[in-house]
């Protein structure tokens, strides 16, 4: 049994993405290019955000995908 949380706050999500947490809350606001083409997942859980370690795993690979193409 795995004991990571399911959802990661979004402080947590920030530390695990090597980003402040403001620059992770605006990306989740931001209507850039990059936004709308490859959104960053997350789920807004009244007014929290949170997002799962897996998604933001893939949404890197896709960000590094749509670089090299």
């Amino acid at each position: 049994m795995s004991t990571q949380p399911l959802l990661l706050n979004l402080t947590q999500a920030a530390e695990f993405l090597g980003l402040k947490p403001t620059q992770l809350y605006q990306l989740t606001r931001q209507r850039s290019l990059v936004r709308q083409a490859i959104p960053l997942p997350h789920i807004r859980l009244g007014k929290r955000l949170a997002f799962r370690r897996e998604s933001l795993e893939r949404w890197v690979a896709k960000l590094e995908t749509a670089v090299t193409q």
